[in-house]
């Protein structure tokens, strides 16, 4: 099934900022009929607007924070109750939270966990089971070059990201030769809104000039899903940088990445 092809329906967490709002108008000029989520209830209802004044589809949305439980669960039970077919999961929504384990909040740190893993996993299982139903569908699931590597000053964030390239690689064996295919994208640092909340303190500008652009993410994951590539980086850098970390000593590349991190901010 090519992504190429509309007018089938998407599901997208973190719909409404970042690579999740450039999948979002990407999928929606390819005429897909878009669920989208997110907490920003007046942020849907604009990206709704805006999608479906200029492409002519159908935009339903559902506000949830990820971060509680409760919500999540109620996504999953909206996702159970749909009676439209799901050709495209992508799990977007992520948060993340910086600084020394020790000295970060111990909340911020669960609530992250909720989002990147909880609700990922919730609902790959409540989509997945409705596709091998139909015998087809894509899910893409938003890892980081994080996943390859330990994260000294974000130690919480780069595990779960290192939980969402394990899972990511596990399902999509388990579900060859099912029809489904499942891709985990791996970027490295993104000029979105994630990293900004991530911290009290505001990067240098010149960093902001190395990150990428999330759309460029956006098309990257487009193709990756086309290609139904199982782990996908984006750019030949950080394609050398997931392989040169494997011959790294562990206790040196950390040594390498806390010192790093801290010349950052």
């Amino acid at each position: 099934m090519s992504t190429r092809s509309g007018k089938n329906t998407i599901l997208i967490t973190g719909a409404t900022d970042g690579i999740g709002i450039e999948f979002s108008r990407l999928y929606a000029g390819l005429k897909y009929n878009i669920i989208a989520t997110g907490r920003n209830e007046g942020k849907l209802s604009s990206l709704k607007t805006e999608l479906e004044n200029k492409n002519r589809i159908t935009v339903n949305t559902f506000a949830a924070d990820l971060s509680k439980p409760e919500e999540i669960f109620k996504l999953k039970d909206y996702i159970d109750s749909m009676e439209t077919k799901i050709d495209i999961l992508i799990n977007n929504a992520g948060s993340g939270v910086l600084g020394e384990f020790a000295e970060t909040d111990l909340q911020k740190e669960l609530s992250m966990i909720s989002v990147n893993i909880t609700a990922l996993t919730v609902i790959t299982k409540a989509v997945l089971k409705k596709m091998l139903i139909n015998g087809e569908g894509k899910i893409l699931n938003i890892a980081s070059t994080a996943a390859f590597k330990p994260g000294p000053m974000m130690a919480v964030y780069y595990a779960t990201k290192a939980y969402v390239l394990s899972f990511s690689q596990a399902i999509a064996c388990e579900n060859r030769g099912s029809g489904i295919s499942i891709t985990v994208l791996c970027p490295g640092p993104v000029n979105t809104k994630l990293l900004k909340e991530s911290a009290d303190i505001e990067l240098r500008h010149a960093e902001y000039d190395k990150m990428a652009d999330p759309k460029d993410i956006a098309l990257s994951g487009m193709k990756a899903l086309d290609k139904n590539n199982l782990v996908y980086i984006p750019g030949i850098r950080n394609k050398f940088n997931a392989m040169i970390v494997k011959i790294i000593p562990s206790k040196l590349l950390s040594d390498i990445l806390y010192k790093s991190k801290k010349n950052l901010f």
